[in-house]
């Protein structure tokens, strides 16, 4: 679904915690036999702490490691329900430009991750020069 480049894209942007290193794995295998496997993985390193998930579908994986974040907060945190309710704005509107929808009017006005996968999805490798 997402190149390695991408995910750690959409990773990054899905993030609204404390400064974190961000790392995020996209992993492809294939057998001989034809059986071909995709895996994300994302975690978020705060300070001590990691925050860790992997799954078979790039979104989930981001949701999980920011629910993992949520999870350890104390309660009530306005940090931990700010991250997972920006993670989630990322990631709907990722899943939606990707499907071809139109961005919110919020959106569109500036670029972020679903900008750049709507404008790419026909041709993801390929980025036509622009002239003046």
């Amino acid at each position: 679904m997402f190149t390695a480049l991408q995910f750690s894209h959409l990773a990054a942007a899905a993030w609204s915690g404390p400064a974190a290193c961000i790392w995020a794995t996209a992993s492809y295998y294939q057998a001989p036999g034809g059986y071909t496997q995709t895996q994300y993985s994302t975690s978020y390193h705060v300070g001590q702490a990691c925050y860790y998930a992997q799954a078979a579908c790039p979104f989930e994986a981001i949701a999980a490691a920011v629910r993992a974040f949520a999870a350890v907060q104390p309660q009530p945190s306005l940090p931990a329900v700010l991250a997972v309710a920006h993670a989630a704005q990322v990631l709907r509107e990722a899943a939606a430009a990707l499907a071809g929808h139109p961005l919110s009017p919020a959106r569109a006005a500036r670029p972020g991750f679903a900008g750049r996968a709507r404008a790419r999805r026909c041709f993801p490798h390929f980025t036509p020069l622009r002239r003046a």
